[in-house]
């Protein structure tokens, strides 16, 4: 099945063409049909699977241009974060150039978006907090929405944004088709669905999608784990790495750490600014720094070319932030590597996460003087 087979209008799939996509992937495939026919769904998949498109093009065919000066926005996306917000806007506007995308979130001034909405926009993607301030403040109307999205809803829930959710989709009217996405369904996502969907079709593609990244377990002191991490970077030598660990301090002494052990590394946690962030994820995605030293929270939705390693320098504590981190490799079908130090206290954590997630993870030493 191919992207010409839906009923999409030609100048969509002529976007679609100029950007080299023309087969779905398998939420595309699931998810188009039902939404294309305006119905409500719940899609299971995991981040990186191209699920943005899931909602992108049925926004994009649903909706007609308008020129009207101030109107009203007719669909909504709330993202869990800004960097995931502006990446759903960029991509909706590519396949959906005769439509006004506006982007809203926190950690900025208030008066551009505000502008931007006060001036009229066809589809707003924005993270709850920011437009719940515009929705109260009377910049953000919801009345005339047609289409909701909720991407990432188990992310939104672990930040604490339920009420923001419920407040904003209470504000939009009863007859629109609302779209939920979501790599777990926690009991707050089917709440949801009972109170403010229509008859959704559930969609689980998770299972059919492949974990195409090797997994592996290797034993690491508690005292010497960041010799242990930096003797792994050497061996692996990736172009790009991402190394996760559990708070914003320990982000800033590992990234130090490596810097003193030669490594090209930056810190990544909530505590830096929107600047900050940028140039950080700029020196990342050119290449400038190597490894990516994040928390769980800091990394969610981030906008990122494919990761070689993944190292889990603490375990995560739940099964889902394990899926979330290790997803940033092998993306797209393509190889890639997921390691996980653990301490001599941690065997069974690892056996519990294994059982979790369904897989065995290789047992593997660490690397010997020689190999460094």
């Amino acid at each position: 099945m191919e992207f010409k087979d839906f009923p999409l209008k030609p100048e969509i799939l002529e976007a679609l063409h100029g950007r080299g996509l023309t087969t779905p992937t398998p939420i595309q495939a699931a998810a188009l049909p039902l939404a294309l026919e305006g119905k409500d769904l719940i899609g299971q998949a995991r981040t990186g699977t191209g699920k943005t498109l899931a909602f992108a093009l049925p926004i994009a065919e649903r909706l007609a241009p308008s020129q009207e000066r101030g109107r009203k926005p007719r669909a909504l996306v709330l993202t869990p974060t800004r960097e995931l917000a502006l990446q759903v806007a960029s991509e909706l506007t590519a396949v959906a150039p005769h439509l006004k995308v506006v982007a809203v979130y926190g950690g900025t001034g208030y008066g551009k978006q505000k502008e931007a909405l006060l001036r009229g926009a066809d589809a707003v993607v924005a993270t709850p907090g920011r437009a719940l301030d515009y929705l109260r403040q009377g910049v953000l109307d919801l009345s005339r929405v047609e289409v909701a999205v909720l991407d990432e809803a188990d992310e939104m829930l672990s930040m604490g944004f339920e009420e923001e959710v419920e407040a904003l989709l209470s504000a939009t009217p009863p007859s629109r088709q609302t779209l939920l996405f979501s790599a777990t369904l926690p009991s707050w996502a089917k709440r949801l669905a009972e109170r403010y969907m229509k008859n959704p079709v559930l969609i689980n593609v998770i299972k059919d999608e492949p974990v195409t990244y090797e997994e592996e377990a290797v034993p690491a002191p508690v005292r010497g784990r960041l010799e242990v991490l930096s003797d792994l970077l050497y061996v692996a030598s990736p172009d790009r790495a991402m190394v996760f660990t559990r708070t914003k301090a320990e982000t800033e002494e590992i990234a130090q750490g490596l810097l003193r052990l030669g490594h090209p590394a930056q810190a990544l946690h909530g505590d830096l600014s929107q600047g900050e962030r940028e140039r950080v994820l700029g020196a990342f995605r050119q290449g400038e720094v190597r490894v990516l030293v994040a928390t769980d929270v800091a990394a969610r939705g981030l906008d990122i070319p494919q990761v070689d390693l993944v190292v889990h320098y603490r375990l995560p504590d739940r099964a889902e932030a394990y899926q979330h981190r290790s997803g940033r490799t092998g993306r797209a079908g393509r190889g890639g590597r997921v390691v996980l130090l653990y301490g001599p206290r941690e065997r069974r954590d690892v056996e519990a996460l294994e059982r979790a997630v369904g897989r065995r993870f290789k047992r593997v030493n660490p690397p010997t003087p020689e190999e460094v």
